[in-house]
């Protein structure tokens, strides 16, 4: 089927990206049940979504960027990437924040083939990172001015918060972001003000099983899905079922 063919060929271009790198990179498959769960405002929610991260740190800060494409039986009809840099050239915990969100999508999926460009937003602000000291615990919060491009209202504000959690030996993790923005909104049955994403991800990691080799780096979890006038104006909640591979 092409859905399968296009998204292989996908995720192959996204494994070969992670083999050249030495820095903490991730790529994740998920299985999302938001359609079956919400069957008359989600009936084209794509069901497959290919997700690769990468986090670097060095002596100025740290840089994170995720790229998604969703897939449904024509191929990729959605992909979304944010680039985010935190700049500190000092040892307190604040640090200067600049990101990047943008993306694409088809208009109508599966029925149309035309794709438009999701606006794009630039943001800039203050984040405090606190961090425990087994490193274990990482919370981190940002106050952002966003400006997104070509939009009726492009001066907004953005509060995001991301976390992550390892305990014991590591077994199961936890990460995640909540982003809580201010952007009008005008379509009918919408007329909203503000969009709120979370989306908390759960791991099982292999491996730290004692039987396992400790290079076989395949987590299985779940991510939830947790937006309010985003995929519809009123509040979604869906889970995946999910595969990670981490590159060390």
């Amino acid at each position: 089927m092409k859905y399968h063919k296009s998204l292989w060929i996908t995720l192959s271009l996204l494994l070969l990206s992670g083999s050249y790198t030495l820095q903490a990179q991730n790529i994740q498959i998920h299985y999302d049940l938001g359609r079956y769960l919400y069957p008359e405002t989600q009936a084209n929610r794509p069901a497959l979504t290919g997700t690769i991260e990468q986090q670097s740190v060095d002596r100025f800060g740290d840089t994170f960027y995720f790229v998604d494409m969703s897939f449904l039986e024509q191929g990729a009809v959605n992909a979304n990437w944010k680039f985010m840099r935190n700049l500190r050239f000092w040892k307190a915990p604040v640090a200067w924040h600049v990101r990047y969100d943008g993306g694409l999508r088809f208009v109508n999926a599966p029925m149309s083939n035309v794709a438009i460009s999701m606006n794009d937003a630039f943001m800039t602000g203050a984040s405090y990172t606190y961090l425990t000291s087994d490193r274990r615990l990482m919370l981190s919060g940002s106050v952002l001015y966003k400006y997104i491009n070509r939009a009726p209202q492009p001066h907004n504000y953005e509060l995001c918060t991301v976390w992550k959690y390892a305990p014991g030996t590591g077994l199961f993790s936890a990460t995640g972001f909540i982003s809580f923005w201010q952007q009008h909104d005008p379509r009918p049955g919408w007329n909203t003000q503000f969009k709120l994403m979370m989306q908390p991800q759960f791991w099982l990691n292999l491996n730290k099983i004692e039987q396992l080799p400790n290079d076989l780096n395949l987590s299985l979890g779940s991510e939830i899905r947790i937006s309010r006038n985003i995929d519809a104006p009123q509040w979604i909640v869906a889970p995946t079922l999910a595969l990670k591979w981490s590159f060390k």
